[in-house]
């Protein structure tokens, strides 16, 4: 499923199939696929809960994928989770390090204005 995108951003591209929306919190201008009808997303902008509107003429029936179509969207959600856990996991060794880096920088200064 494709996440909601500010149209206006550099490179953003609305397909013919695409939907788009304001956030009515923040007004912020949203675009989804058409896939994301009916679904409560979070609002890029302002956090809030949105629930992206059904098209006019279009059910929720016409989104019914058959079950290897939904088996393939799972294991594409499951390695892109455990990708992004993975990158998680990454960024919080590297924050280690660098909070020991400065560490040892601020006793070096520490001592250097004690001298």
């Amino acid at each position: 499923m494709s996440e909601a995108i500010d149209p206006r951003e550099a490179g953003a591209e609305i397909g013919d199939t695409d939907i788009v929306f304001d956030c009515p919190n923040c007004g912020k201008s949203l675009v989804i696929d058409y896939r994301g009808a009916g679904l409560q997303i979070t609002c890029s902008d302002c956090g809030s809960e949105v629930l992206v509107p059904i098209p006019e003429g279009m059910e929720l029936g016409d989104l019914d994928l058959d079950s290897g179509e939904i088996l393939k969207q799972l294991f594409a959600t499951r390695r892109n989770y455990q990708k992004a856990e993975m990158q998680i996991q990454a960024l919080k060794s590297r924050l280690v390090q660098l909070q020991e880096t400065l560490s040892v920088m601020q006793a070096v200064v520490a001592e250097g204005i004690a001298e």
